[in-house]
């Protein structure tokens, strides 16, 4: 083979290679796995379906989503999981601080607060508040309505379109992402916390973050208070705050071992 063309077929492997390391690469594939999530969830998932599903549990005779005041939906699968997550949130908090502040009572400040930083449950607590709190604040400034704030369901906001402005003389309905599912998706910051330390166990809380905060999603569904992509951007935020609060936990541990 002429000295050119094995120049250009060494350049070729070499560029694959490095292609293939980079696509095993866990943080490559975070944010393939997150981009492809927002492609579907932009230009592929069908409203449709919102429509269909919420249609399920919207009484026509009625005009109204009849579940949204039932007793267990409302007060044991709104409100007391809401306080749970709450709950786990500030307990995390708690297992943190006495398990990093006394045991090191004798050491310097500084030592105690790196120390806490670097505690997993401390990152629980950071991730389920700073989930939370982003899904909270898109949803506050959304202009899209509940399904039972819709004309089509005896309400008096117009569907929009993802990406609408809100129209003139109509008020916003602050309801995209659903906020009650961050709850449970906020729980796969467990996963984060403990995934190099104790990998099986993370993994098993990313299910259960997962299955949960599609159950709460799922209830708001049924109570008319969310379609279900409002809740699958839900998923698509949670995952994103936690993973980014993740790499720079990394990126500081980098820097301090430095």
């Amino acid at each position: 083979m002429p000295p050119f063309k094995q120049t250009t077929s060494h350049h070729v492997l070499n560029a694959l290679t490095l292609i293939q390391q980079q696509v095993k690469n866990e943080n490559t594939q975070t944010i393939l796995g997150l981009l492809i999530i927002t492609v579907f969830l932009i230009w592929i998932y069908p409203v449709s379906l919102d429509l269909k599903l919420s249609g399920l549990y919207f009484d026509e005779l009625a005009n109204s989503f009849t579940l949204k005041h039932q007793f267990f939906l409302s007060t044991i699968m709104h409100d007391a999981l809401k306080n749970c997550m709450r709950l786990i949130a500030l307990g995390a908090l708690a297992i943190a601080l006495l398990s990093t502040l006394l045991q090191r009572a004798d050491k310097p400040l500084q030592v105690r607060l790196k120390s806490l930083i670097s505690n997993p449950f401390f990152f629980v607590f950071v991730g389920m508040f700073a989930s939370n709190s982003v899904v909270g604040l898109l949803k506050h400034i959304s202009v899209h309505g509940c399904p039972n704030d819709l004309l089509m369901y005896g309400g008096k906001l117009p569907l929009l379109p993802l990406f609408a402005d809100l129209p003139n003389g109509v008020k916003a309905g602050h309801c995209l992402p659903g906020a009650h599912a961050s709850g449970g998706f906020s729980l796969m910051s467990f996963y984060f916390a403990f995934k190099d330390s104790k990998p099986r166990f993370a993994k098993a809380m990313l299910v259960v973050g997962f299955l949960l905060g599609f159950v709460m999603g799922w209830v708001q569904i049924m109570r008319g208070e969310h379609f279900l992509s409002h809740n699958l951007w839900s998923a698509w935020l949670s995952y994103l705050v936690l993973s980014f609060l993740f790499y720079l936990k990394n990126y500081w541990k980098r820097i301090d071992d430095v």
